[in-house]
């Protein structure tokens, strides 16, 4: 019986400066004060200044850290500089006249500790106007991963003019700030005026994005700084817009595999005289295609695979068969179900390869607690999956203790290459519970909607456009939940497109983990989207 649980301002940031290596001197209480700044020049706010030189005074001995990619000048700037540090005192010299009537601010997030424990002087902002004014623009926002509940780390967030044709993928920004680590971010002190807003993880650090492994963020329509802007919400996502490229072949007498550059989600391999007489299989980490003809003679096969960003290609593969086998690490079969199954439970063999199953008739046999044995005589009692790799076993088998299962290898064979070793295995009968199921409720005007249920971040199950789902026998740990909303009705989810100013369709991830435990049904609360 089961129980019931209820459960970015940045401006470039110049690259200049440096810091020296000082240790903590030992014993004594570990500082944990960061140092206050007691006097700059020019002073923070102060207008009509154009400082060739921005002197920091703490309250203690201060040492610069990674400057030169910490400290953050908006608007961005050109103007390179050197650093200096005495004791107590940072200086910077700056190398060109700044810009007339312009509102610059330094931010320095991390770049400037003290000596004995490095701890960062705290949200350290310098804010000067070359002219008679400071500007009053602000903006803030928050920035999330549009697939994980996880903060985003090293964050730019970028503001362009909306009259900068560039933009994010060759322009520079006119303001930088970076988010903070729970994805904040603020620019203070900016012209009033339309911009784009980016945020950038980046791989290169040059403030554009032009690599799509960077994630990106952007609101669709130009924000209006007049002279605030706040509560803006920006989703990291990737963009892959890129067909996969194919960057090797290679030939063995069982198998035939094309590498990718990318992972595949989906594999699917035709001929012009529509001979089916081929099975094709995705790797585990989806980047090589193999391919198993029916027969060893050389033929042209039309590959089409397609990656995660539903980009396609189709090839042309020459299938030419020879040198050495490729060799199997499983020379037979596993029990996909696990070393012990629940009275009743129909079993699931797994293969490594593409098999036939050439006879049927006495292909398996079944020895149960030692005294009956059933044997397979007729092909319905065997069910072969699509891509040929499992079996599920549709006897019956009522064991109360164990089930011995038997291969004959002459009568399933792999498609093509040798033949399986001689195989058996053995399974426990149990009637004690090892897993635990998970009932989720959705409340939801959305009409279309995928339903994912999260193992370590891979998928496990999933369900679409239910309401009230029930999956069970699942296995003990910690899961989540993840909702793709196909929010156009056309029968997918569509990811972000920059050029057009897209954005991805909505994904809700609600922070609930839930804990499956053997024996345990667990039911959510209503998850609303």
């Amino acid at each position: 019986m089961k129980k019931l649980l209820k459960n970015a301002l940045s401006g470039f940031a110049l690259f200049l400066g440096g810091c020296a290596s000082i240790s903590s001197p030992e014993g004594g209480a570990r500082d944990v004060t960061a140092p206050k700044l007691v006097m700059s020049t020019p002073k923070d706010g102060q207008t009509n200044v154009k400082p060739e030189t921005i002197v920091l005074t703490f309250d203690e001995a201060i040492q610069t850290l990674d400057l030169t990619r910490q400290l953050i000048i908006a608007p961005f700037t050109d103007n390179n500089y050197k650093s200096r540090v005495k004791d107590r005192t940072v200086e910077l010299t700056f190398s060109k006249p700044w810009e007339e009537n312009t509102t610059y601010s330094l931010n320095f997030r991390n770049s400037l500790a003290d000596i004995t424990e490095k701890n960062p002087a705290k949200n350290l902002v310098l804010t000067f106007s070359t002219g008679a004014w400071l500007d009053s623009g602000r903006v803030s926002g928050t920035v999330s991963q549009l697939f994980s509940n996880t903060p985003p780390k090293e964050v730019n967030v970028l503001l362009y003019p909306t009259t900068d044709t560039s933009q994010v993928t060759k322009g520079r920004p006119l303001y930088v700030t970076g988010a903070d680590s729970t994805g904040n971010f603020a620019f203070r002190n900016i012209k009033e005026g339309d911009y784009f807003i980016y945020a950038l993880t980046e791989t290169n650090n040059n403030l554009r994005y032009d690599n799509e492994k960077e994630y990106i963020a952007y609101h669709p329509e130009p924000i209006k700084v007049r002279p605030a802007v706040e509560g803006l919400q920006l989703k990291l996502h990737s963009q892959d817009v890129t067909r996969p490229n194919v960057v090797s072949r290679r030939g063995f007498t069982n198998v035939y595999e094309v590498e990718y550059n990318e992972g595949l989600t989906a594999a699917t391999v035709t001929a012009s005289d529509k001979d089916t007489n081929i099975k094709a299989l995705l790797s585990t980490n989806g980047k090589v295609v193999s391919l198993y003809p029916g027969s060893a003679a050389e033929k042209t096969w039309l590959l089409e695979v397609q990656d995660s960003a539903s980009n396609t290609r189709v090839d042309t593969i020459a299938v030419r068969l020879s040198g050495k086998a490729a060799p199997r690490k499983n020379n037979g079969f596993a029990v996909r179900n696990g070393a012990t199954v629940q009275p009743g439970d129909e079993l699931t063999l797994q293969f490594e390869v593409p098999l036939k199953i050439v006879s049927p008739a006495g292909a398996f046999t079944f020895t149960l607690d030692s005294t009956t044995t059933v044997t397979t005589k007729e092909a319905k009692d065997l069910l072969l999956s699509p891509d040929g790799t499992q079996i599920a076993v549709k006897l019956p088998l009522p064991a109360k203790r164990e089930i011995i299962i038997a291969m004959d290898s002459t009568k399933v064979l792999p498609f093509i290459g040798e033949p399986f070793a001689k195989t058996s295995r053995t399974i426990q009968v149990s009637d004690k519970p090892t897993t635990g199921s998970l009932k989720i409720q959705l409340a939801t005007t959305q009409k279309s909607f995928l339903v994912q249920l999260l193992r370590q971040n891979a998928v496990v199950k999933e369900a679409k456009n239910l309401k009230t789902i029930l999956w069970n026998n699942l296995e003990p740990g910690s899961y989540q939940i993840r909702i793709l909303v196909d929010e156009n009705g056309n029968g997918k989810w569509d990811n972000g497109l920059l050029k057009e100013r897209r954005l991805p369709e909505p994904v809700v991830f609600p922070k609930d983990i839930w804990e499956i435990r053997a024996n345990w049904e667990i039911e959510s609360q209503v998850i609303q989207f």
